[in-house]
């Protein structure tokens, strides 16, 4: 009689992964686009303000402006002039009087450059090379100069 050994292959428990703990840059959540455009929706059905001081008390409700967000390390926003020559930059000011008085403010603008801001990653140095390689440039890789 011939007998059949039956082998079990036991493997041993799997460990105990545990989670990392959420970021706490934020808060409690990650502020969202679609959030502070339901934000500016409700402050502002049609999106455009005409005056710097609303336009700034409403831009300042924005998540995107937290005190530990991204975009609080990229630029100030702390004085009015600080605003106003940001939203220049951006062209969110449509309409100038001149004296300054009257201005058209589109704060979708505003908002969609504050996000952009926050969180757009600069080109990667191989899309540089890339570009320079297809405009014929030679690009600068940092090599020293080869010796003949």
């Amino acid at each position: 009689m011939t007998t059949v050994a039956t082998a079990t292959n036991i493997s041993p428990p799997s460990p105990v992964i545990e989670r990392r703990p959420r970021s706490s840059s934020f808060g409690s959540t990650t502020p969202t686009y679609s959030q502070d455009v339901a934000k500016l929706k409700s402050a502002c059905p049609n999106s455009t303000i005409v005056s710097v001081e609303k336009a700034i008390a409403i831009a300042s409700t924005f998540d995107v402006l937290g005190s530990n967000s991204p975009l609080s390390r990229k630029i100030s926003l702390t004085t009015e002039n600080d605003w106003i020559s940001f939203m220049k930059n951006l062209d969110a000011v449509e309409e100038e009087e001149e004296e300054g008085e009257k201005v058209s403010i589109n704060l979708t603008k505003l908002l969609r450059n504050l996000y952009d801001t926050a969180y757009k990653m600069p080109p990667s140095p191989s899309t540089k090379h890339v570009r320079a390689a297809s405009s014929g440039a030679v690009p600068n890789v940092g090599l020293p100069p080869m010796n003949k």
